[in-house]
């Protein structure tokens, strides 16, 4: 199971959809949940974050991440205003998608992508080539 919590709305309609459009692309393979929260108040332990400090991976990393993972992996995802710094402080690994910054809600459609990408990876499919 994959989760992935967003600190706030994503606003912009093509990015909406486009979340959307991966998100059923991945429910073909694997159970994953998409929330857009106000604040974090009850998080799982194991959690990691998206963080621009964080270390880069590439896609083949997050393949094999996904793929030793226990049942459940969190991706949090802040808003304009980052990750609260309680939070940062106890993720089990901090991840930057690239050296550029990119919007938080850019960041989203990104990051489900990237696990889509993943999947398929894993999975020996044609798609991440």
């Amino acid at each position: 199971m994959i989760k992935i919590i967003t600190i706030g709305k994503t606003k912009e309609k093509y990015l909406r959809e486009g979340i959307e459009e991966f998100l059923k692309r991945i429910k073909r393979f694997e159970k994953i949940e998409y929330k857009e929260v106000n604040n974090l108040e009850k998080i799982n332990k194991n959690y990691i974050i998206l963080d621009i400090y964080g270390e880069l991976y590439s896609s083949e990393q997050l393949a094999e991440l996904l793929k030793k993972s226990e049942k459940e992996i969190n991706f949090i995802i802040g808003d304009e205003n980052g990750i609260p710094e309680n939070i940062k402080k106890n993720a089990k690994l901090k991840i930057s998608m690239s050296k550029m910054t990119f919007t938080h809600e850019m960041t989203r459609l990104i990051l489900v992508e990237q696990i889509y990408r993943a999947i398929t990876i894993n999975k020996g499919m044609k798609y991440h080539k």
